[in-house]
């Protein structure tokens, strides 16, 4: 019999890779999640997921006996830290770790990993990457935190050497990997229900870059990334490239500036690893995007629907630039769900600066979703209304805004539902049932 191991918070984007790859490997899988069966779990049989948390759950595993690993997403030892599971395990001395823990131990061991990390970016940057060593017949395994359609999941199970990963700053998560080569595409304060301040931010990704065991591709043009690395370079004796000025002349699909950059990194990673520009090009040139990064879903009332995780203000301003640019003529609506309380005060004055400022003729709010945090009266969506002192809607049920596109949304329009909570669920429900 294999290692046995439960994953608490197993519907999740990224802890979902984590235990189809830890499975792929020989581990014995189980899993649990209030709502475990989602597009992220799909490869799981259904008596491997459990839905909610009992202490049952450690022993009622696939085989007999106890788990010998409980992987948890790390928001439960803050907001949760009388989870059953938690307590059982911690009881009976089982090891308890994150799953980015789990991953860094078991999951890369022995393999080349080739990291992604940075404020904005990650999941793109990371998925190019791997597909560019998927075109080149490298076969890496790859996760990260959306769905590739050329996969159908968030994960890449491959025999080759290379393991290819998102690399979250979110608990310091990142810390648990120690990459060959790692990618910083840019640096912001986000987070701030974990990090002080922009200083603590800089500090762990400082932390992460020294970590790094042969190269790391940064845009210099990020002046954070340009002075950490700065004092990276003076503690290690690891080489490094500037992807900010590469110009290789890709004809992407995918729009957005940012995209380009995106493109850059992966194409010196593929320079690195030897690979032949021309198949790195290719490669690029037809990579397609990742679930909820611009991704159309359909059609509503003759309207294209766009969803996308964007989240942050920096991610809302440019995803509504390369909205623009694709679409120089049409209407546009965003549709946006601020995501939690301490991200959305925190960078608050952000939002109204970006609100008042982003190519969009009309802006549409709901609720703030909560996410990991509980509705402390911090902050509400009407508070940014309020002070953008725009023609902004801002809406509390998912009935009644759904009620109100049906008003507002025209035929030709091209409308965005942002955000890193439920906001996308709603977009494909109205474009699955338009009436």
């Amino acid at each position: 019999m294999g290692v046995k191991v439960h994953f608490l918070g197993t519907g999740g984007s990224g802890i979902s890779g984590a235990a189809a790859i830890a499975q792929s490997l020989g581990f014995e899988v189980t899993g649990c999640d209030l709502n475990p069966h989602n597009e992220f779990t799909t490869q799981f049989k259904p008596d491997q997921l459990f839905t909610g948390h009992s202490s049952q759950h450690l022993s009622s595993h696939i085989g007999s006996g106890n788990v010998d690993i409980l992987a948890l997403t790390p928001a439960i030892f803050s907001l949760d830290p009388n989870n059953p599971e938690l307590l059982a395990a911690k009881e009976k001395g089982i090891t308890v770790m994150t799953w980015q823990q789990f991953l860094g131990e078991y999951l890369t061991k022995d393999k080349f990993v080739i990291a992604v990390c940075g404020t904005h970016g990650k999941t793109t940057t990371t998925a190019m990457i791997a597909k560019t060593l998927e075109d080149a017949n490298l076969d890496p395994t790859a996760e990260l935190g959306a769905i590739v359609p050329s996969w159908k999941s968030n994960y890449r199970i491959g025999k080759g050497k290379y393991f290819v990963v998102e690399a979250d700053e979110f608990n310091d998560n990142f810390l648990h990997l120690k990459p060959d080569i790692t990618i910083v595409t840019n640096i912001e304060m986000d987070h701030p229900e974990y990090f002080e301040n922009f200083e603590a931010v800089k500090e762990s990704f400082k932390k992460f870059l020294l970590q790094t065991k042969q190269t790391i591709v940064a845009n210099l043009k990020d002046p954070a990334i340009a002075l950490i690395l700065k004092d990276v370079m003076k503690q290690t004796s690891v080489t490094s490239f500037d992807y900010s000025n590469d110009d290789y002349n890709l004809n992407l699909k995918i729009p957005g500036e940012f995209n380009k950059l995106n493109a850059s990194a992966a194409f010196r990673v593929g320079l690195l690893l030897g690979l032949n520009p021309q198949i790195i090009k290719e490669s690029l040139q037809n990579y397609t995007g990742v679930g909820r990064r611009f991704e159309y879903i359909g059609d509503y009332k003759n309207a294209q629907v766009y969803s996308d995780f964007g989240h942050h203000p920096t991610e809302i301003k440019k995803t509504m630039e390369a909205a623009r640019q694709k679409f120089p003529k049409q209407r546009i609506v965003l549709v946006y769900q601020p995501h939690m309380f301490s991200r959305t005060k925190a960078l608050f004055n952000d939002f109204i600066k970006v609100f008042g400022s982003i190519p969009v003729n009309k802006i549409i709010l709901t609720d703030i979703y909560p996410s990991r945090e509980a509705d402390a009266g911090l902050v509400h969506a009407k508070d940014l209304v309020d002070t953008a002192n725009l023609d902004i809607l801002v809406y509390h049920s998912k009935n009644e805004l759904v009620e109100i596109l049906g008003g507002e949304i025209k035929p030709d329009d091209v409308v965005f539902f942002m955000g890193a909570g439920d906001i996308d669920k709603l977009a494909r429900k109205i474009v699955l049932n338009p009436n």
